[in-house]
Formats: structure tokens, C-alpha cells, sequence
């Protein structure tokens, strides 16, 4: 009860410094030599990344001598440069900017085409240092919504800055914009064209 006593605030403000500062605001903390402990209502903000995470549990490990390690269990969400991410389970690397999260619903605007693209999926793991996104689903295809594109598939990397999905195994996808359906073993998908090309592929051409 005593150890509740010392740590229950209604606002408690952590710096973490190394190459930049962490903000961390939360209504428990309970930190060790190796670990913090964070619990309700914990808020993240990273300013030189541009990073905003919401959380109810999240735990900070030290390694090499630097706060960097970030685990949040239950449901996280993320808001980075152009983008949203909502989750559960997460895995995050502050200083690489690296991570993975589990039922991961990704919003993000398209650097190429301007177009907002929306990601589902079972395991998403994202490097927002490079803009680079890779994702895989086992009992349920990853949908990919961009404008009037609609994919699903088992495995896809999206590469903001070269503006390039891949869509690989089973991939089924839908332009309504030119009226055809492809499936194929693997798609890629300029998203500045929306030009794509496929493998292994069936066409279905809708002639009005």
C-alpha cells in the first residue's frame, strides 16, 4: 500500500534522454533499475519523431544503458508523420523507430499519390525511420483499401517513399476504376499510377 502512496499521481511527467527526449505522462509509475512500469491513462510523445502513443499499460526496458525498449499490452494507438496505427501487444524500439504490433488497422496518407491507404491485419511490423511498413495474416487475408483499389492477401510491404506495395500469396484484387478483378500469386502496385503488374495471375474484365 505504501509503495501506491509514493507512486499514485494524478500527472507524472518522465523524461528519457539519450539522442531525444521521451515524454511520458501516466496515473502510476513504478520504475526499477532495469524497468518502468506504466499504468492508466499513459501518453507518449516523442517530439523529434513526431510521435503521439495512447495506451492503458506499458512497460520501458533499459538496454545497452538506454531507456529504448517499449512494450504495451491491451489495445495501443500510434499517431507518426501522415499516419495512424491502432493495435494491440506492441513492440517498439525508440530509438530505431522499429516495431510490431499485433490487430494492427493502419491509416496513412500516400506520399506518391496524395490518396489515403488503409492496411488490416493480423502482424504489422513498421520501420517509421524509412517509412516502410510489412505485414502477414494467417487466419484472415490483410485488406488494403486505397481509393478505389480494394487487395487482400496473406503477406504485403508497403515502401512510402518509393510509393510500392507487394501484395504476396493468394492475392485477390479489385480496381473499380478500370473494371477488372485480378488473382495472383503476387501483385505490385505503383501507388502513384496505381499502374500494377502480377504473377501467376486470372484477369476478370468487366465490359459495360
Amino acid at each position: 500500500m505504501k509503495k501506491y502512496l509514493i507512486f499514485i499521481f494524478v500527472l507524472i511527467l518522465i523524461s528519457i534522454s539519450f539522442a531525444k527526449t521521451v515524454h511520458i505522462s501516466s496515473d502510476y509509475v513504478e520504475p526499477t533499475s532495469n524497468l518502468i512500469t506504466y499504468e492508466g491513462s499513459v501518453l507518449v510523445f516523442i517530439e523529434s519523431d513526431n510521435l503521439e502513443l495512447k495506451t492503458n499499460q506499458m512497460q520501458i526496458e533499459k538496454q545497452n544503458n538506454k531507456w529504448i525498449i517499449l512494450n504495451a499490452t491491451g489495445v495501443v494507438e500510434i499517431s507518426f508523420n501522415d499516419g495512424k496505427l491502432i493495435g494491440e501487444n506492441l513492440n517498439y524500439n525508440i530509438e530505431t523507430q522499429y516495431g510490431n504490433i499485433n490487430e494492427a488497422s493502419l491509416t496513412i496518407l500516400d506520399s506518391k499519390s496524395s490518396e489515403t491507404i488503409l492496411v488490416i491485419c493480423e502482424s504489422l511490423t513498421f520501420d517509421l525511420n524509412n517509412d516502410y511498413f510489412e505485414g502477414k495474416s494467417v487466419s484472415k487475408k490483410i485488406t488494403i483499401i486505397k481509393g478505389n483499389i480494394t487487395a487482400y492477401s496473406y503477406e504485403f510491404t508497403y515502401d512510402k517513399n518509393e510509393g510500392i506495395i507487394v501484395l504476396n500469396k493468394d492475392v485477390e484484387l479489385i480496381d473499380n476504376d478500370k473494371n477488372i478483378k485480378l488473382i495472383a500469386e503476387k501483385i505490385t502496385l505503383d501507388t502513384e499510377s496505381n499502374n500494377m503488374k502480377a504473377e501467376k495471375v486470372q484477369v476478370e474484365i468487366v465490359v459495360e
